[in-house]
C-alpha cells in the first residue's frame, strides 16, 4: 500500500501523482462572489467517523450560527448532518479552505497524517472531493462529497 503521509512529506505538502491521479491534502475553494455554497455528501464507506472541515477568512451562517474567522472554521460530520448543508458567507469571502477529517474513536479530530488524501473534481459551479481516510488504502471512497456555488 502507499504511504501518501511520506509522499506528501517528500513534497513538502504539495500535490502529487499517484495511479493517474492529482492527490492533495487540502484544497481552496474559490467562492468566484458566491453568498450561498452547498454541501452535499454522496457516498461514505469507511468504519471511522468521516466528516468536513472548512475554513475562512471572515464569516460563516449555518442553521442560523454565526462561525467567523480562520480559528472558528467549522466540521460537518456525515453521520449527524442531514445530506445537504448550505453555507451561506457573510462578507467577501475569496475562497474557502477544504479538508476531510475522520474520528477513529477516540474523540479526536484527525486529517492529513497517515493515509489522508482527496481527489478534486472540477464540477460546473464546484467541486466533488473523493477523500481517502487515515487508513492506509487507495479506494478514495471513505467520504466523497461535493461543494457547489448556489447563490
Amino acid at each position: 500500500m502507499p504511504s501518501f503521509g511520506t509522499m506528501f512529506l517528500e513534497s513538502k505538502g504539495k500535490p502529487i501523482q499517484y495511479q493517474g491521479n492529482m492527490l492533495v491534502l487540502t484544497d481552496r475553494l474559490p467562492t468566484h462572489g458566491a453568498r450561498l455554497i452547498r454541501l452535499t455528501f454522496e457516498q461514505c464507506n469507511a468504519e471511522w467517523r468521516q466528516g468536513v472541515s472548512l475554513i475562512c477568512d471572515g464569516q460563516m451562517r449555518v442553521n442560523g450560527r454565526l462561525f467567523e474567522g480562520r480559528e472558528n472554521g467549522i466540521g460537518v460530520w456525515q453521520d449527524t448532518a442531514p445530506t445537504t448543508v448550505d453555507l451561506e458567507l457573510v462578507g467577501s469571502i475569496q475562497e474557502l479552505e477544504v479538508h476531510n477529517v475522520w474520528d477513529c474513536g477516540d474523540g479526536t479530530i484527525h486529517y492529513w497524517h497517515n493515509g489522508a488524501a482527496m481527489i478534486v473534481e472540477e464540477l460546473p459551479n464546484g467541486r466533488r472531493y473523493r477523500c481517502n481516510d487515515g487508513f492506509p488504502d487507495d479506494d478514495f471512497d471513505d467520504i466523497v462529497f461535493r461543494l457547489e456555488r448556489v447563490g
